[in-house]
């Protein structure tokens, strides 16, 4: 099952880059978010170590990285399209400083300036600075062990999405979604509107608009009660069926990590935001 969430998140963040037009590096950092997630008033390390670990779940980085941060190959089950690994972690932060690894997750940009793919950085750059420190004080907290894995290699479903492009570079989508934000509804749906952009955008799109032959645009959630929708984020059950697949995969393993008090913000936005939809124009 395990294995099974690691190559289901892959197949997110792959997808999340299709059919989207090619965009110049970034040039200006973004600026973090006011909100926060629950816990990001941490007092000692302890808890700081503790509220990251849990981010962590929330946005799969463990989905991708795994359980010990030692990396995995999360293609595994499509090889003509590559090998993409997710890479150990625990050996790469020896050469970070916080500051190179901030610019990693909030840009797409590594150390080296070379490009990333597969890196989500389109949502992790609306992370606040508090909640920022916590994920990368808990990515420390693990001691260098393991073996690195080979970089990527570019199979033939790669390189023909890449030629349509298809596939775009973390730096790319970074831009995009900085530039093109789920819609306003409201200041009092204003947490739920950043705590989306940052959990629900992944495999949504960058406003909820979901892709074409891949997630639905979030305005279905407008069928759906607001019990309904707390229920499938808490437990992966859909209100038609109790497997929705995919949905249901992220849900059990991340949005299950999700405090009560963000389930509800975000099921409140997002129940708002297709209620936009329906208004009169």
């Amino acid at each position: 099952m395990r294995k099974l969430s690691i190559l289901l998140a892959a197949a997110v963040i792959a997808a999340c880059g299709k059919s989207e037009p090619k965009q110049s590096e970034p040039t200006v950092p973004p600026a973090s978010a006011a909100v926060t997630f629950d816990g990001a008033d941490y007092k000692d390390e302890a808890a700081k170590i503790a509220h990251g670990k849990r981010l962590a779940r929330v946005l799969d980085c463990t989905g991708c990285h795994g359980e010990n941060l030692q990396g995995e190959n999360v293609t595994a089950d499509d090889p003509e399209f590559g090998d993409m690994n997710a890479p150990n972690i625990t050996l790469l932060l020896a050469d970070y400083s916080d500051a190179d690894f901030e610019r990693l997750l909030r840009q797409g940009t590594p150390k080296d300036g070379r490009q990333l793919w597969f890196m989500p950085a389109e949502s992790f750059q609306f992370l606040s600075d508090q909640d920022m420190a916590a994920i990368i004080a808990f990515l420390r907290s693990h001691k260098p062990a393991g073996q690195q894995l080979p970089p990527i290699r570019k199979g033939k479903g790669f390189l023909e999405e890449n030629k349509e492009g298809g596939i775009s570079h973390s730096a790319a989508q970074t831009i995009r979604y900085r530039d093109n934000p789920p819609p306003d509804v409201g200041p009092q749906h204003e947490r739920g509107r950043q705590l989306a952009r940052m959990v629900c955008s992944g495999c949504h799109n960058g406003q909820l608009q979901g892709y074409k032959s891949f997630t639905p645009n979030l305005d279905i959630a407008g069928t759906y009660s607001e019990a309904e929708l707390e229920t499938l984020l808490r437990t992966g059950k859909g209100k038609s069926k109790p497997d929705l697949g995919l949905m249901s995969a992220v849900a059990k393993y991340s949005f299950s990590q999700l405090t009560p008090s963000e389930r509800q913000a975000i099921v409140g936005y997002v129940l708002a935001r297709a209620g936009r939809a329906r208004a009169p124009q």
